[in-house]
């Protein structure tokens, strides 16, 4: 006798022999029984039983299909695949009792039509046919009434799969980021399902229409998930599953996994050919923004053009005209062929084979495949997007293959190109730093090559650097003196266990014990040499008393003499002394006696009141720099912060007039302290250089944050928006016209990219600009020195800031150079950490920060 388990409720069926229906004893329903008597394939059936039973339709159907591998005319393996397609799940009526089927997953082809049914029933005798057939009409009303409501749901173009809830019932985290992309997506005009927002409205109503509508009309599925057992979360992996079916049919769907918080190699194996997206990288929310409205647009121009290509292509007119234009591209009469093609389009404006011809005449290429060569994706032309929109089949999937070939290639050139970078730096690296930063590199591209495995040696080796500097910053510590030693010993019990540090700790602790004991011998010595002179003095005490009685007197006299000396008579004459410089004006000299003097008399008062006197000698010889900053370190000593307020307007000017290279100088406002009520805070600049009577600036702190240019394009300085805001937005804000006038117009030098030979454009005539890679690390000796703190200003714009580097206790930022990165979509700038990115970052992007630079005249 084997024991089965009931399909409805998991409760335990006792079969007998030739047994092919039951009825459960728990549930009061009747059950088919599978006909094999194995044990093997009993095991089997109740392992797929119980996971159908906890919804987890795919797994229980894999073993299903093992049992009919072994058995393919075993009914009930049949029918339980049915019940895995269309994820049926029997619920409990709470008014009847009853087990009712309730439908996870909607079909459009009708249970009765099955292949698996009709085998079922093909092998089921006439008992196990009638359950067979009950059921499965069951199950037809409830598709059909699913199918009913899922007409008059309207298409959606973007999916969101991802778990709401954890395992204690609390949110995740992957349901705020979904509402994130959700509401970002819905800015940018997208249709997305969203089941928080979606099924708000749907309360108390099966849920499973409204997904089956929606997994049908998306085009993209985006799976959010920060943790791998999240990804196979049961109704998570429902629906992406049922999703890569339907992509099977329809090749225009695309999931997308999107992950953050966890391994890429740690994603389901399902997703193993899909591009997967980490949530957790600048540009993520633009990258997937550009990527779901190229899928979606394509789809919805596709529509469009199979009517559209059928009327003009009956157009016979146009033949010899684009012959003609074709034959001039192989000729490079690139004027002529542009020319013939516009003739054509007069005739027959939605011609995609006349905009191919434009488009090739645009880019220079003789040949249509040639187009795979060019240099940079030319999908931005709009003579591209013509021709995709009003192609056939053939042609589109040309052009797009163009595109995706230059893409992969210039991606793989890209990690490459880093690669060998950290390469490069990792080879010449000889400190901690320079390993880290090679590190940097490797980290940027995980997944390429080894680049994960030299990440990591390069950290070892910067440790290594680390520790053996400490190590032997020690050894130069290990002097004869107790405290040098002490401090080797700090130091080499930081790196405890590293080569010989503990060690050398043990003979710096021998060394102290040295000293230590020599210092002692030498106390006892010195004390035994006082008991003998003090014996000696006792026997000639003894001898001569009248005469020691009166030495003894005398040299009373004398110390006494000595403390009135020292202790009055000269503290009170270097007093007077420091009296006497006071009031001749001599203060630089008063203030060393009295700060000589401590704590004599009023001395410290008199510091202060000397300094004070000096800061208004300075005024009176004209001096407002050293005046102000004299009467700044007195810090409220009488009326020392008015007279500051008061000279500091002066003080501006004068500090910039006689500004040499590395002084902060301040010239023109703007906002920084992100408090609008107080106004503008004035701008404090770092002078890079001085020729003749001009000096270059630039901001010491990031004033703002933009895009180097608003949209996706290629791109140079010369044609930036960031260019036309620094020259009109910003320098209108940021100086008066008097400013302005002091502002000098230069030529601003189009600098190639050094490392990747990008062209720059063209020279411009700037006022106001953004140092170029050249310059950047010209005037900037370290990436220390590269560093930026961002104001509050900048930062509520939106500057991005990483803890993981800081300057004077406070976060460092991105920022842009005008230089252009590896390829014209691509600016370059400088990391949070100092250091240049020649490779550069993606020119829409809004998170890096804006340091002005410019040319003042002092003379103006």
């Amino acid at each position: 006798m084997s024991v089965f388990k009931c399909k409805m409720c998991g409760g335990a069926l006792e079969i007998h022999n030739n047994e092919t229906v039951a009825t459960c004893e728990y549930c009061g329903t009747q059950q088919t029984l599978p006909k094999s008597n194995d044990d093997v394939i009993s095991n089997l059936f109740n392992r797929a039983n119980n996971l159908r039973l906890k919804c987890e339709f795919d797994k229980a159907e894999q073993i299903y299909e093992k049992i009919l591998e072994q058995e393919n005319s075993e009914a009930e393996a049949h029918w339980g695949i049915v019940l895995c397609k269309y994820g049926i799940e029997y619920v409990e009526d709470p008014k009847t009792f009853k087990r009712i089927p309730t439908c996870h997953r909607t079909l459009f082809e009708a249970v009765t039509t099955d292949a698996d049914f009709l085998s079922a029933i093909e092998n089921s005798d006439e008992f196990q046919k009638k359950i067979y057939e009950n059921e499965a009409r069951e199950i037809d009303v409830i598709q059909k009434n699913i199918l009913a409501i899922v007409k008059n749901e309207k298409p959606f173009d973007v999916f969101i799969c991802y778990k709401e809830t954890d395992e204690s019932g609390k949110r995740t985290i992957d349901s705020t980021i979904a509402n994130d992309i959700y509401y970002q997506l819905t800015q940018e005009g997208f249709k997305v399902f969203y089941s928080a927002i979606t099924l708000e409205d749907k309360l108390g109503q099966e849920y499973e229409p409204y997904i089956f509508a929606a997994l049908n009309s998306a085009k993209v599925m985006l799976v959010l998930g920060t943790k791998p057992q999240y990804f196979d979360a049961v109704w998570v992996k429902n629906e992406w599953s049922r999703f890569l079916q339907l992509m099977k049919t329809d090749r225009n769907k695309l999931i997308i996994p999107c992950y953050r918080d966890m391994d890429a190699y740690d994603l389901p194996e399902e997703f193993a050919h899909l591009q997967a997206q980490d949530m957790s990288k600048i540009g993520f929310i633009n990258d997937l923004v550009r990527g779901i409205r190229k899928i979606v647009t394509d789809e919805t121009e596709k529509t469009t053009v199979v009517k559209e290509t059928v009327i003009s292509g009956g157009n016979t007119n146009t033949a010899p005209l684009l012959k003609r234009a074709f034959m001039f591209l192989e000729d490079a009469d690139w004027n002529s062929a542009d020319e013939y093609c516009e003739k054509v389009l007069d005739i027959d404006p939605e011609n995609a084979q006349a905009y191919l011809g434009k488009l090739m005449s645009e880019l220079r290429v003789k040949r249509q495949e040639i187009l795979k060569d060019q240099a940079e994706p030319f999908d931005y032309s709009n003579n591209y997007q013509k021709a995709i929109r009003f192609a056939d089949e053939k042609l589109k999937t040309a052009l797009t293959g163009y595109i995706e070939h230059i893409n992969t290639r210039n991606e793989n050139a890209r990690l490459k190109s880093i690669y060998n970078s950290g390469l490069k730096a990792m080879s010449a690296a000889n400190t901690e730093s320079d390993y880290k930063k090679a590190a940097h590199f490797f980290e940027s591209i995980t997944e390429y090559q080894d680049s994960a495995v030299l990440a990591q040696e390069c950290y070892e080796k910067a440790e290594t650097k680390r520790k053996d500097a400490i190590l032997n910053e020690a050894k130069s510590w290990m002097t004869d003196a107790v405290t040098s030693n002490e401090k080797a010993i700090e130091m080499f019990k930081s790196i405890s266990g590293w080569k010989d540090a503990d060690e050398k700790l043990y003979a710096c602790q021998k060394k102290i014990e040295e000293i230590k004991a020599k210092e002692e011998a030498e106390r006892l010595e010195e004390e035994r040499q006082a008991e003998i002179a003090r014996k000696e003095a006792e026997r000639i005490s003894k001898r001569n008393k009248k005469i020691a009685i009166t030495s003894t007197s005398v040299i009373c006299v004398i110390v006494a003499f000595i403390i009135v000396l020292f202790g009055f008579i000269v503290p009170n004459s270097k007093y007077k002394k420091a009296e006497s410089f006071m009031e001749n004006g001599e203060y630089a000299e008063a203030i060393s006696l009295f700060t000589e003097l401590g704590n004599y008399s009023d001395s410290a008062e008199k510091v202060l009141e000397c300094k004070y006197r000096n800061g208004l000698s300075l005024i009176e010889q004209g001096n407002v720099v050293e005046a102000y900053e004299a009467f700044v370190v007195l810090n409220g000593y009488k009326d020392s912060l008015e007279k500051a307020d008061s000279l500091y307007d002066e003080y501006k000017d004068e500090k910039l007039r006689f500004a040499k290279v590395g002084d902060y100088v301040f010239f023109g406002t703007y906002e920084q302290d992100n408090i609008t009520s107080n106004g503008n805070e004035v701008i404090e600049w770092i002078v890079l250089d001085k020729q003749d009577d001009r000096i270059l600036v630039i901001s010491r702190y990031a004033l703002d944050c933009k895009p180097y240019n608003e949209e996706y394009d290629r791109i140079t300085w010369e044609t930036c928006t960031l260019r036309s805001w620094l020259n009109n937005d910003f320098l209108n804000t940021a100086f008066n016209d008097e400013k302005k006038a002091m502002i000098s117009t230069v030529t601003v030098s189009a600098d190639e990219n050094p490392v990747y030979g990008t062209d720059p454009g063209n020279d411009t005539q700037d006022k106001v600009f953004l140092l170029s890679i050249n310059e950047v690390n010209k005037y900037f000796n370290s990436d220390e020195d590269r560093k930026c703190i961002p104001t509050a200003y900048a930062i509520e714009k939106g500057a991005g800031t990483s803890d993981s580097y800081q300057k004077d206790g406070k976060d460092t930022c991105w920022w842009w150079l005008r230089s252009p990165g590896n390829i014209h979509c691509y600016a370059a700038d400088v990391l949070g950490g100092g250091y240049v990115s020649e490779f550069g970052s993606y020119v829409f992007l809004d998170t890096y920060a804006v340091r002005p630079a410019l040319w003042i005249d002092l003379n103006s």
